[in-house]
């Protein structure tokens, strides 16, 4: 009876064991069955606006990445980009979950707005004109300071044509903030170091005006011409001016007539040499204004010769007048610094910055008679006006060419540039009031345009002596001295003879 019983119990016992491995086995079957048809989506939401849903993020990430590129293709001359509200993704898995890629792009599409841009340059706080972007605005303005550098008015030809007619005939930075260049633009930071001009090396290239850069919506027919702006940064919008040559003209004239310099018309017609014009002669008058201006300061080195002293020793045996060279002399050399400040390449000022001494100048030994000789050079030049400043250079000027150098200075006097005799005093074509000074020593000078003559002929002079007054006689534009040194009967450069300007 006890073995019946026990039997029963443990039947039960395998028979609930089994019910329990077929639930869980059919437990097991159900999830994985829901585990393989459950489906991962994402829900996109624009802004706070749900526009449907999608696999992957990837969907809308590449579209978008797809449709920007588009658009910078389809616009090339702005910066063009698609502007979307800010996007999120929410994960979602659910049995048998759909999404629609096709229709979230589609509302996705609906929501995206198309937005072009570019920079816009303003000097001195006006507008320019449109480029594309920063780059496109930098290249421009490096373009600029190379044409307008390039803009010397020497031997330049300019030609300004009005658009649609002829010239007038007078016969007889981030968020929309402008990154500001400033006023003054270095040239050096945009190229290398020490960049070499025709004449030496660019210290410094900098623009006189304010230049900013603005970005600014812009559609692609706002973009600039790079060629029109360009035109108008070098003319200033000027309308060209043209007159034709009458009977009894000439080029001062005309400049006064006009009150603009001779050198404008000189630059503007290349073509008149020896200031020789004819009647029916067309000049171009038109004086340009332009927006930009591009100072430089060029550094250059020069070697010069330095003349030798000459040393007397007096001998009581020798006749009055006579020499015997004993030690001669021996020239030496020197290097001078200039720095020359040009404005749109037009020359306005150049200093002696610097002056060293390569090969010291010997002094030669003569001998001399008893009876001091006077006016005999030293073979060194001072500068014959106190804290001159020059105004116009030795070399080509106005179709010809300019034998010396021009000054000015708020003192008038005039002095010796070293000892020597008044070889000339008085009115010279040209010149005006002029004197000339022979050293002795196989050097002279001259100084032009004197107010006021104090030497006179076969007269000594000693280096520093006022021999004169500044003027603006003779063909002259305005009160200074023309200054010449002359070795023998070749002109020389007086820059390099004088020392560093006092």
């Amino acid at each position: 009876m006890e073995h019946t019983t026990v039997w029963k119990l443990d039947n039960k016992w395998i028979v609930s064991c089994g019910s329990l491995a077929v639930v869980a086995m059919l437990l097991s079957i159900f999830y994985v069955y829901i585990l393989h048809h459950t489906v991962t989506r994402y829900r996109v939401i624009a802004g706070t606006e749900a526009i449907g849903t999608v696999s992957n993020p990837s969907v809308i990430r590449d579209w978008l990445a797809q449709k920007r590129v588009a658009v910078k293709s389809q616009y090339p001359t702005v910066q063009a980009d698609v502007e979307v509200a800010e996007l999120q993704f929410l994960e979602e898995r659910e049995y048998k979950a759909v999404y629609d890629n096709a229709g979230a792009i589609a509302q996705l599409e609906k929501r995206t707005k198309l937005r072009t841009k570019g920079m816009q340059i303003r000097i001195d706080g006006k507008p320019l004109g449109l480029v594309k972007d920063e780059a496109a605005a930098q290249s421009f303005l490096n373009m600029a300071k190379e044409r307008l550098i390039k803009s010397s008015g020497k031997g330049k030809v300019r030609i300004l044509t009005a658009p649609g007619k002829a010239g007038n005939d007078m016969s007889g930075a981030a968020s929309g903030e402008a990154a500001i260049l400033g006023a003054a633009v270095e040239a050096a930071s945009q190229a290398a170091p020490e960049t070499v001009s025709p004449l030496g090396v660019f210290e410094s290239v900098q623009f006189l005006q304010q230049v900013e850069l603005a970005p600014v919506e812009a559609k692609p027919e706002d973009i600039s011409d790079s060629e029109a702006m360009m035109n108008r940064i070098e003319t200033g919008d000027v309308q060209p001016l043209t007159y034709k040559v009458a009977a009894g003209d000439c080029v001062s004239c005309i400049a006064y007539k006009f009150k603009i310099s001779k050198q404008v018309i000189y630059d503007n017609n290349p073509w008149i040499q020896n200031n020789l014009i004819r009647v029916g002669d067309v000049l171009d008058l038109t004086v340009l204004q332009p927006l930009l201006a591009v100072k430089t300061v060029e550094k250059r080195i020069e070697t010069f010769e330095v003349p030798y002293e000459t040393n007397y020793v007096e001998d009581a045996e020798m006749k009055a007048g006579l020499k015997e060279t004993l030690v001669p002399g021996e020239t030496g050399k020197k290097e001078v610094t200039y720095l020359t400040t040009r404005i749109n390449g037009d020359f306005k000022e150049e200093t002696a910055a610097a002056e060293t001494v390569i090969i010291p100048s010997v002094p030669a030994l003569v001998k001399k008679g008893t009876k001091v000789i006077p006016g005999v050079g030293t073979g060194t030049f001072a500068w014959p006006v106190y804290n001159a400043k020059l105004t116009s250079e030795f070399g080509r000027r106005w179709g010809s060419f300019h034998p010396g150098t021009d000054m000015v200075s708020d003192n008038k006097s005039i002095m010796a540039a070293d000892h020597g005799k008044i070889a000339f005093a008085g009115w010279k074509t040209g010149y005006g009031n002029c004197i000339v000074i022979d050293h002795q020593n196989g050097y002279s000078t001259l100084y032009g345009h004197l107010s006021k003559i104090q030497a006179s002929e076969g007269e000594s002079v000693q280096k520093g002596e006022r021999i004169g007054t500044m003027g603006t006689t003779g063909n002259s534009t305005g009160v200074h001295l023309h200054f010449e040194v002359r070795k023998g009967d070749n002109q020389q450069n007086p820059l390099q003879y004088l020392g560093r300007l006092p």
